[in-house]
């Protein structure tokens, strides 16, 4: 009993003894470091990124620094160095040759007033739109879940074309996506006025006016216009020169050059990619406006780099049997989704159709 007694003792001892050490180990000058919530705001957070360099400077040049100091809430659209450096865009001294008010109206159009993250997007939601510093509006996409495969989530999420590569970078007064891609838009420009104002796009030009197709990309649209450019059609025998010497009554002008415009439509070419995902389609065939061909437009994305790349080929129908012809290709990024008040226009490289095979029987 006795024994069974000291033991009983000396364990109630135990916690007594524990509390002693404890107390003896005790260090006022050191406690246990707390969770760091004190963000970092904006425009120091781009700052010292390594991978916004660009994009900083352009926000300094035009003078917003001070502005993304402030409360906001602010959503920013931050394209990396990449990017930048895809249009040409390679030090910030290159800022210092585009015109500060166009410049200012590109870093606006990259940052939204509000917090916007990506759990506040819809569900499979395509071209909803948000408010930019600019007073325009971009437009997001976000492929969830593809039917009867739920249990693997895509989210990618793209604004105006440019996918996102990271998200819901938390900011003391926002939040911030990361794009791989600037997002274009020109504002109070119809795609007929960007196309007249670039001669590299002339024999394009001279084939629409030829054909008909020219003076209704002045209109509202909306249009998606994949665009050749004079090297492509020129590779192909097609120029100014050999375009006006065509007797319009002897083309199908539809297929010759209609076919390079899906009018009624508004697609980037990342909606194909969210197409795939939220509804299993994996191409869009649009049929020509008065003929019975097909436009047949299909998407790749980089599984790391989520680069969406794609383009446009001619088909005498949707599947086999068919006759498939020339292919239009928008292979460079920065070279894609360009928006304008009355569509979407892609600069491609290729031919759909050659003349001769554009001849009526």
């Amino acid at each position: 009993m006795n024994t069974r007694k000291s033991i009983t003792q000396a364990l109630l001892l135990i916690p007594v003894f524990l509390l002693l050490v404890l107390q003896s180990c005790k260090h006022n000058d050191l406690e246990i470091e707390k969770e760091n919530e004190n963000f970092r705001l904006a425009t120091d957070f781009i700052k010292n990124n390594y991978d916004m360099t660009l994009f900083y400077a352009a926000v300094e040049k035009v003078g917003l620094a001070d502005k993304l100091k402030e409360n906001g809430p602010f959503t920013l659209l931050v394209p990396n160095d990449a990017a930048f450096r895809e249009l040409g865009i390679n030090r910030p001294s290159d800022f210092s040759k585009m015109n500060q008010d166009s410049l200012k109206s590109l870093v606006e159009r990259h940052i939204l007033s509000r917090r916007l993250l990506f759990s506040d997007m819809p569900h499979n939601g395509v071209d909803v739109r948000y408010a930019t510093l600019a007073g325009t509006e971009v437009y997001a996409s976000m492929a969830g879940y593809a039917p009867g495969n739920a249990a693997f989530a895509a989210n990618d999420l793209y604004f105006d074309g440019s996918p996102v590569t990271r998200k819901d970078v938390t900011l003391a007064n926002g939040t911030l996506h990361m794009l791989n891609k600037v997002m274009k838009y020109t504002p109070a420009m119809t795609i007929q006025a960007w196309l007249a104002a670039r001669p590299k796009y002339s024999i394009f030009v001279a084939g629409l006016k030829k054909f008909g197709f020219w003076d209704q990309l002045a209109t509202a649209g909306p249009f998606t216009v994949f665009a050749p450019d004079n090297e492509g059609l020129e590779a192909n025998g097609i120029t100014e020169a050999s375009i006006a010497e065509m007797d319009v009554q002897k083309y199908h002008g539809t297929r010759l050059f209609g076919s390079y415009i899906l009018p009624k439509t508004h697609f980037f070419l990342s909606d194909f990619e969210v197409f795939k995902v939220n509804n299993g389609q994996e191409f869009l065939a649009k049929k020509i406006d008065n003929d019975t061909w097909f436009s047949f437009v299909s998407t790749t994305k980089d599984f790391f780099t989520k680069v969406v790349t794609g383009g446009v080929n001619l088909r005498t129908a949707p599947s086999y049997p068919n006759v498939i012809y020339g292919s239009a290709g928008a292979s460079v990024p920065a070279l894609s989704d360009h928006l304008f008040d009355n569509g979407v226009l892609h600069e491609v490289k290729g031919v759909l159709l050659l003349p001769e095979q554009a001849l009526k029987n």
